[in-house]
């Protein structure tokens, strides 16, 4: 037997180029994947974040003309109108927590950081309209859970591994 027929099966083999494309996307099979759950995931968040925040301002609205108060809108009833308002509000009813003060002026309006350190969610529910001329702060926070959870989106993340969305609004009531 000649020494050179020995190795003829592992030569046949190394050159055989049947099942190189099946090999080559399970290499890339889980990057792409990865990255694309990756955009669905981020898509997702900032499409209810955006509806969130304008549905914040559109119901905020309502203070500012005077609408709540003369239609005696609660808490709830506001609530309620903010995430009927949203396309896409999942589990909004349950978890938007909701605050609306009353300040002394524009400057007087400040960050709080609705996070604490342990990762608990520290916003108390507030409700104060205010009257004509008064200049008010509408935040919403509403918590988010992540539809893929193998991201690692933000620090800032509730102790439940959530994350928490928020919107905003400082305005100026008008005279009513």
């Amino acid at each position: 037997m000649r020494r050179g027929n020995r190795f003829a099966p592992l030569r046949r083999l190394i050159g055989d180029r049947k099942g190189a494309a099946a090999i080559e996307f399970a290499i890339l099979a889980l990057p792409l994947f990865i990255i694309l759950f990756g955009i669905i995931e981020v898509s997702l968040m900032f499409f209810v974040n955006s509806a969130l925040d304008a549905s914040v301002h559109k119901i905020s609205r309502m203070i500012r003309t005077g609408e709540v108060a003369s239609s005696k809108i609660t808490l709830a009833g506001f609530k309620a109108k903010i995430c009927d308002d949203m396309l896409l509000s999942f589990d909004c009813s349950s978890g938007l927590v909701v605050k609306v003060n009353v300040l002394s002026d524009m400057s007087s309006a400040a960050h709080t950081d609705p996070i604490d350190d342990s990762g608990n969610l520290t916003v108390t529910e507030t409700y104060d309209i205010g009257n004509g001329s008064d200049y008010i702060l509408v935040q919403a926070f509403m918590p988010w859970t992540a539809v893929v959870s193998f991201f690692n989106l933000s620090s800032a993340k509730l102790s439940d591994g959530r994350y928490l969305l928020g919107s905003s609004a400082l305005f100026r009531n008008e005279p009513f």
